[in-house]
């Protein structure tokens, strides 16, 4: 007897269309398999309630399919590769999340981290086909900001894909003030950012996640060098803000002390990689 994949507390790579669990229903025209992951449900309260159920995600010839499990209320989710705009991936505890981003659509596949391999490989599979190739590289990175730390050095290496080489980098470590109180001692933390341009993207790597500092992970939002707007300083403060042809921005809020880094970094991106200001 099958076991309903209600119960798998793990996600698994699927090599083969012949691998996804018997309870999701394939649609008609599905192209050849090129990666796939299976993403497990969240796990049951003691009254048998789930934040979220299990998917599947499926990248077959040059589309996007999304599956969600049968006794979810949600539909399956075709969309072709190419119209893909953005992508954030985050990792924080046990908690992982894929967003895809188009015009008119948003697809949010949440996920417990316990098996990070397969999600990672399969997340990085579908990067490398629909990012474009590499564009030529010149011969070192221009990186503005101090050297990266032990935890973004790791991010950093966990993101990138095949034929990928660093053009320009902006890294603000996060910044722990301290205050004292009679005998208490507390303090706040500002989260750490690298943005990168990169042989084949934009990428921006943060430890912010729904406005607070996420100690023990990070979040990455990914675009097309092609579909950046402008790129440009916000006004009198020292953020960084990216527009894109679809609409959207991003805005890396800096501290001030690193003004003149996001100043010569927007100058590097513009002058060293043709995008507009």
């Amino acid at each position: 007897m099958q076991t309903d994949s209600l119960q798998y507390r793990f996600s698994f790579a699927l090599e083969t269309l012949a691998q996804v669990p018997g309870e999701f229903v394939l649609p008609a025209g599905v192209g050849e398999l090129q990666t796939g992951v299976f993403l497990p449900g969240d796990d049951a309260d003691w009254l048998g309630r789930r934040r979220y159920l299990p998917h599947v995600l499926l990248l077959c010839g040059r589309e996007l399919l999304m599956m969600p499990h049968p006794s979810s209320a949600e539909q399956p989710v075709r969309v072709p590769l190419d119209a893909i705009a953005q992508i954030e991936w985050g990792r924080i505890l046990l908690t992982g999340w894929i967003v895809l981003k188009w015009d008119g659509g948003r697809l949010h596949l949440p996920y417990n981290t316990r098996s990070r391999a397969p999600v990672e490989r399969a997340v990085k599979a579908i990067l490398e086909c629909w990012l474009p190739a590499a564009t030529a590289q010149r011969q070192s990175a221009a990186c503005f900001g101090p050297p990266l730390d032990i935890k973004f050095t790791n991010a950093l290496s966990a993101e990138l894909i095949a034929q990928e080489a660093i053009v320009a980098q902006l890294y603000q470590p996060a910044d722990r003030s301290l205050r004292r109180r009679f005998w208490f001692q507390g303090g706040t933390t500002t989260a750490g950012d690298l943005l990168l341009l990169t042989s084949r993207r934009i990428l921006w790597i943060t430890e912010r996640h729904k406005g607070k500092y996420g100690r023990y992970g990070a979040v990455s939002h990914t675009a097309r060098l092609s579909s950046v707007a402008r790129c440009a300083i916000a006004g009198q403060s020292s953020d960084i803000e990216i527009q894109f042809s679809r609409g959207e921005s991003w805005r890396i809020p800096l501290r001030e002390a690193w003004g003149p880094a996001a100043r010569d970094f927007v100058g590097q991106a513009i002058v060293g990689c043709g995008l507009p200001s």
